[in-house]
């Protein structure tokens, strides 16, 4: 006897798609997704900034500040970074400096680290040359960036970066207490 070929076709689709008689394949999962989330800063609050997921695991994250300023002598900034180096980690080369110190054309001394025994701490410095000051202006809020990177696929979070030993300083290297540091970031695997 014949087999019409329409009967053909409906059996093969019960055996592909896991029918009577098909295999126990199940469609994957949720892939887990890095997230970030944040909120503006006020003015003269220096906050972490999701600037753009760059890969499945990592982030660029900027540091910025609420513009216009109210204070018109800031001179650089001196903070670290800190976060949970079991879930997270800071892409090593990956730190530059913004727009903000440079927007009127001054050369800055930039620099942003690990800490050697601690790889949760970024430590970052970053000063005008020549002794001016400066205040911030609208469009030239990024003090600096960097990326960080899940370490793992699996849920975690939310994490919350948080600054510690910031301060923003004058060209006498004293602390302007105006400028305040909020983190307001969070990051999870969901």
């Amino acid at each position: 006897m014949r087999v019409p070929g329409p009967a053909i076709l409906v059996c093969g689709l019960l055996l592909a798609c896991g029918g009577p008689g098909g295999s126990d394949h199940h469609p994957p999962g949720p892939v887990p997704t890095f997230r970030c989330e944040d909120s503006a800063p006020a003015a003269d609050h220096v906050a972490l900034r999701c600037a753009g997921q760059v890969a499945p695991d990592e982030w660029l994250i900027d540091v910025i500040v609420g513009v216009p300023t109210t204070t018109d002598h800031i001179n650089g900034f001196s903070f670290d970074v800190t976060f949970d180096p079991q879930q997270l980690a800071f892409v090593s080369g990956s730190a530059f400096e913004g727009d903000f110190l440079k927007s009127d054309g001054a050369t800055t001394l930039f620099a942003a680290v690990v800490y050697p025994t601690d790889p949760g701490r970024l430590i970052v410095g970053i000063s005008r040359t020549g002794g001016s000051e400066i205040a911030g202006v609208t469009g030239h809020e990024v003090i600096m960036s960097f990326k960080i990177r899940a370490l793992t696929g699996a849920p975690f979070g939310p994490l919350f970066p948080a600054f510690e030993n910031e301060q923003a300083l004058d060209s006498s290297h004293l602390a302007i207490p105006e400028i305040k540091f909020d983190a307001q970031l969070s990051l999870a695997v969901e």
